[in-house]
């Protein structure tokens, strides 16, 4: 909420100070580098736009997990929940790369290197389902608040954590009696150490800067030259029949093919200040941030689990992955839409 009351404070500043003087000076320029720097795509109108709504939240979100780790909290919590995640499959310790996971997926199946044999499956399956990482959690409340309903964020966070613990139980065995030693010691801990806390969080903005940023702003560009080109219209048009299952306007379709390759790709949706996405209904919206989030894990991390198991296992749980939230998605719109 913090994130948001902010956010909302800075973009009417931002948009009378910055981007309306910058679409006034660009009427004359030639349609092609107006549609590049101020169009629906525009680095300016939409780039600006979504870091004005995405920062604060990996700015709160990274200063919330580097507090827990340096106090000790984030393992006491790992060993306080070992004897429920058992029954999906994990372990306390698993726990630990499922929550770096909310920080960036990539790293956290780096992580994942700690967890026994019997248990790393299921934990990536965990972490490319259930783990919203920073940049999609930035991204999906820029969208909520775009259609003016932040209060979905709560609720949805929820969702994907809930859902993916069981499809983790689903598509993966049991820990076999006797095979992994329970966790019940209870960890230490300690004040926060602000040293750390400040170096943590640190890193946590320059990987959004330096990273997330300059990625986001390139698919602006091949966004807009795509909306430009008629391709963006012409492949909305041609899936459109497989949003229609889902109750969902075929113009939703670029920001779920781009959150295919990041997970902040789906920020595209705020063109033109989010008219989109306040045509939307509530279970609409829901269903949209729902596919664009959990039907398939980015792409770098897709290619970080090909590279640390091997490409049949990234391929499977991709398709698993792409199963189960497209029939939770079907489950929430025969229930919610159909009736409205």
């Amino acid at each position: 909420m913090g994130a948001w009351l902010l956010s909302n404070y800075i973009q009417p500043v931002v948009d009378a100070a910055l981007i309306s003087p910058l679409q006034h000076i660009a009427t004359n320029w030639p349609a092609l580098i107006k549609s590049m720097v101020v169009g629906s795509y525009g680095l300016f109108s939409l780039g600006l736009y979504s870091f004005i709504w995405a920062f604060p939240v990996v700015l709160l979100v990274g200063l919330s997990l580097s507090v827990t780790e340096d106090s000790g909290l984030k393992e006491r919590i790992t060993t306080s929940l070992d004897p429920w995640l058992r029954n999906i499959g994990l372990s306390g310790q698993d726990l630990i790369p499922v929550l770096s996971g909310f920080g960036c997926n990539v790293v956290a199946v780096f992580q994942s290197r700690a967890c026994s044999r019997f248990t790393r499956h299921a934990c990536i399956s965990m972490i490319t389902f259930g783990s919203a990482c920073s940049y999609q959690t930035g991204a999906t409340l820029s969208l909520f608040n775009a259609a003016h309903h932040p209060w979905l964020f709560a609720p949805y966070l929820g969702l994907p954590f809930i859902t993916g613990a069981i499809h983790t139980r689903l598509w993966n065995r049991s820990i076999p009696p006797g095979e992994h030693q329970n966790l019940t010691e209870l960890t230490w801990l300690q004040w926060t150490r602000w040293r750390n806390v400040k170096w943590m969080l640190k890193n946590s903005i320059r990987l959004f800067l330096v990273q997330a940023m300059p990625l986001f702003l390139l698919i602006c560009l091949v966004a807009g030259i795509l909306d430009y080109t008629g391709i963006t219209r012409w492949l909305s048009e041609t899936i459109a029949p497989f949003l229609r299952i889902f109750k969902l306007p075929p113009e939703l379709m670029p920001g779920i093919i781009f959150s295919l390759l990041r997970k902040d790709g789906l920020m595209v949706l705020n063109q033109d200040g989010g008219s989109v996405l306040q045509s939307l209904s509530t279970p609409q919206l829901l269903i949209l941030i729902w596919i664009s989030s959990t039907v398939m894990a980015c792409l770098v991390t897709v290619l970080t689990v090909a590279r640390e198991i091997n490409w049949r296992f990234a391929l499977a749980i991709t398709g698993k992955q792409a199963l189960s939230s497209l029939t939770v998605a079907l489950i929430l719109s025969a229930l919610f839409i159909n009736g409205t």
